[in-house]
């Protein structure tokens, strides 16, 4: 038989678990309730998704979020290359537009790296495209100690001096972007992972 005291424990526990329910509900109809502009329209699945995520990679905080709206309804210069990137690389693109907003990355030197990614991968024709665009947002528009290396067993203090000797001093300008991929699509991952149909593209098209 259930005493009064269980009876009052299960009841508060119920409660509890309703409260938490209604808090997680809460918070992601908040997480998804935010106006883009038409033309970054689909950023917005990504955006959601990575507020919502749980891993702490790449993971964004509501207020950047909301910077980061509020950051596309008042840019007003013309931005053709970031606009059309994003069909193609939209987690990229996000990462782009993030280093204009918070990480210093000049507004023409992301449109000549958007143009530059879009070509890349119209040459390469990858068939894991999603898997390109995942790890290319991951170091796009950062210096090498703003790269999160979490869970890949090594350190950006050992990613930049592998890199150095190329020239790599940076993700934030075409220059580097193009030596970076000029060694990578040499690597024997490349071509496993992405699956290019044209894996010569590099040869061709730098």
């Amino acid at each position: 038989m259930i005493t009064r005291i269980q009876l009052k424990v299960f009841k508060e526990k119920l409660t509890l678990l309703f409260y938490i329910f209604l808090l997680l509900n809460v918070t992601k109809t908040y997480a998804t309730d935010f106006s883009l502009p038409q033309q970054w329209i689909t950023l917005k699945p990504v955006l959601v998704s990575r507020s919502l995520q749980k891993d702490l990679k790449m993971k964004l905080s509501q207020q950047q979020v909301d910077s980061f709206v509020n950051f596309l309804n008042n840019l007003k210069m013309p931005i053709p290359n970031l606009i059309n990137l994003q069909n193609t690389l939209p987690k990229t693109t996000i990462e782009l537009l993030m280093a204009i907003h918070e990480r210093g990355l000049i507004l023409e030197e992301a449109e000549k790296m958007a143009d530059y990614l879009h070509r890349l991968a119209n040459k390469f024709q990858f068939q894991n495209i999603k898997a390109f665009d995942e790890n290319t947002s991951h170091i796009i528009g950062r210096e090498w100690q703003e790269i999160d290396y979490r869970g890949e067993n090594m350190t950006w203090q050992k990613q930049q001096q592998k890199y150095l000797p190329y020239g790599i001093l940076n993700f934030k300008s075409l220059d580097c972007l193009m030596k970076f991929f000029l060694v990578e699509s040499r690597l024997p991952y490349f071509k496993k992972i992405y699956r290019p149909k044209n894996p010569n593209a590099a040869i061709e098209f730098h």
